[in-house]
């Protein structure tokens, strides 16, 4: 048997893979399922047996066993669903009436509606920006305003430099997966609301790719990374409802101060 990894379009064998894990600090566990790979009807118990006796192992001896006796059936596969790129969305909605799509994101009673309200006041001058821009401007004017208080969902995922600036918690060693940007009520709101918005035609995108670290410091091989991004700009549809809501605002400030951190996540 003969193991490779890819890494892109490079063929990596296992001493590579390995460094390239350590180096990254992470630990995967990769599990390999055998019956993607043979056929069981190929499998020579016989030979299995005598593998098992040749180099004293048990564990070969009692699959052998289960081979002849029992067989192994191969486990049904389990039923998938195909993610859709918030990018390739088809509108299936369109208002004529702005007054008519502000109602509408005002009876939506999930955190969708609120993205969707961030993204049209950010981006109701017609510029272009990514969810990231948008989240990191978002966080910083409720901060500045003091529209929410210290305890607001909106804060998660972030961190409060020494200027006073709230900038987006990266993913690295020692920081859980819970704690970081991607992962926060703030970007999950965008993500959503992004979706909600592409699918009533109020917005298009633009796929850019960054170099460096998310954070913009430069430091060592950061100013190597690349990502694919992309940027977010309101249709005609989406200018016009930005436009017409009056309080938008109001509405973001009210649903982030409604949404309030359980005690147990506070940090020191």
């Amino acid at each position: 048997m003969k193991l490779s990894f890819k890494l892109g379009e490079t063929t990596l064998d296992a001493g590579e893979a390995n460094a390239l894990f350590s180096a990254a600090q992470a630990n995967p566990a990769i599990t390999i399922h055998i019956l993607d790979h043979i056929n069981l009807r190929d499998v020579d118990a016989k030979k299995l047996f005598s593998l098992s006796v040749e180099k004293k192992n048990p564990v070969l001896a009692s699959l052998a066993a289960k081979c002849a006796i029992e067989g192994l059936t191969k486990p049904r596969k389990q039923r998938t669903t195909k993610i859709q790129r918030t990018a390739d969305i088809v509108p299936d909605r369109i208002f004529n009436d702005p007054a008519e799509a502000v109602a509408a994101l005002n009876k939506i009673n999930h955190i969708k509606g609120l993205g969707a309200a961030m993204l049209l006041v950010s981006l109701r001058d017609g510029g272009k920006k990514t969810l990231r821009q948008v989240a990191v401007e978002a966080v910083n004017f409720l901060a500045f305003k003091g529209d929410v208080t210290a305890d607001s969902d909106c804060f998660r995922g972030f961190i409060k430099e020494e200027n006073g600036d709230f900038r987006p918690v990266s993913m690295s060693a020692g920081v859980e997966r819970n704690e970081c940007y991607h992962a926060a009520p703030m970007y999950i709101a965008l993500r959503d609301g992004l979706a909600l918005l592409a699918s009533w035609g109020m917005v298009k995108m633009e796929k850019t790719v960054e170099f460096g670290s998310k954070n913009g410091e430069s430091s060592g091989n950061s100013d190597l990374l690349s990502r694919t991004v992309y940027a977010v700009e309101l249709t005609g549809i989406g200018l016009s409802v930005a436009d017409h809501w009056g309080d938008i605002s109001y509405f973001v400030a009210t649903c982030w101060s409604k949404r309030i951190r359980a005690r147990n996540m506070y940090t020191a």
